[in-house]
């Protein structure tokens, strides 16, 4: 962790729960490769941990490592290597909200389980563990966002 991780996992360790309105958590742009996403999650899971957000941690990421490895998957199938993925993560004091920029318009959708399905269950996955989620295009540059909330039970 860079000193300005660690620096900002401080602050929000500082200030939350009780103070805190909105926090910048993350903001991580990494290449579209299906092995960047573990440590990302990492990361997420850690900062979440050092900002009081125990409780919700290990949900958020492996949610957000769902949305990840379909940006990766499919938001950025057939473009150049050099292609990247942005994840951030907010707190409000009332809920997490990761979100997740990939440049595909495509929007994802969720297909019908089956037990023979080797993949697919990703946006299950993530609707079974987030109090809300969605789609929306990006607001400055193509593509689109994901995005996924959990209620803080700090509340």
């Amino acid at each position: 962790m860079s000193s300005k991780e660690a620096s900002a996992a401080e602050t929000a360790t500082a200030i939350l729960p009780q103070e805190a309105r909105h926090l910048m958590l993350m903001r991580q742009s990494f290449p579209a490769d299906l092995a960047a996403i573990p440590p990302v999650r990492r990361r997420l899971r850690t900062l979440l941990c050092e900002s009081g957000l125990e409780a919700i941690a290990y949900e958020a990421a492996l949610a957000t490592q769902e949305l990840l490895a379909n940006a990766v998957e499919h938001g950025c199938h057939g473009l150049p290597p050099d292609t990247e993925v942005t994840v951030t993560a907010e707190y409000s004091g009332a809920h997490l909200r990761v979100t997740v920029h990939d440049p595909s318009s495509e929007r994802p959708h969720q297909r019908s389980e089956s037990l023979d399905m080797e993949s697919g269950r990703g946006l299950s996955i993530v609707g079974g563990i987030a109090d809300r989620w969605g789609v929306e295009p990006h607001a400055h540059s193509p593509g689109k966002v994901v995005w996924l909330e959990l209620d803080s039970p700090l509340l």
